[in-house]
């Protein structure tokens, strides 16, 4: 990973999540509101492939878990999960206009899997049938509304990173 892009994730990362704590969480949706950051992570491991969405998922779960009121480390391994099997839907040969959509939508599917189980484990009361059920009807289909917006952003980018500045002279 060059710096360059090394510091176009830390950049996006944290730019996504002060959008999401001070604009995105706070919306009045009906059930859950949309995940920025997971989308976010599912784009760069579309982009980059299962390593990076992993490494991503990991450190920006980790810098979202000191602004949750639950335990450190529970975004970051479903984020970091998500990110490694967004990053396995990655082929550069045979992608389809639908492609990006349903591997937000199973990383979205994924992360909330992970999140709940992890909250089973520790013992989270708030962790039921109910609640699990009513966030994937909410918030996996905002996440998917997002895709459109940020995948291709975040494409283009490391695409863009990736040009060889010599070859361009």
């Amino acid at each position: 990973m060059t710096p360059s892009r090394l510091l176009l994730g830390v950049i996006a990362v944290i730019t996504a999540l002060m959008l999401q704590l001070a604009a995105i969480g706070r919306l009045p949706l009906p059930g859950a509101a949309p995940d920025l950051l997971l989308v976010l992570v599912l784009a760069f491991a579309l982009a980059e492939g299962p390593m990076s969405g992993a490494v991503t998922g990991f450190l920006a779960g980790l810098l979202a878990d000191c602004f949750a009121s639950h335990e450190l480390g529970r975004l970051s391994l479903a984020y970091a999960l998500a990110g490694y099997v967004a990053g396995n839907l990655h082929d550069d040969t045979d992608r389809s206009t639908l492609q990006p959509f349903g591997a937000v939508a199973t990383g979205a599917l994924v992360a909330l899997g992970a999140f709940s189980f992890e909250g089973l484990l520790l013992g989270d009361h708030r962790i039921t049938w109910h609640a699990v059920a009513r966030v994937a009807v909410s918030s996996v289909p905002y996440d998917v509304v997002l895709t459109p917006f940020v995948v291709p952003l975040v494409a283009g980018l490391v695409r863009r990173l990736d040009v060889d500045p010599l070859r361009r002279l």
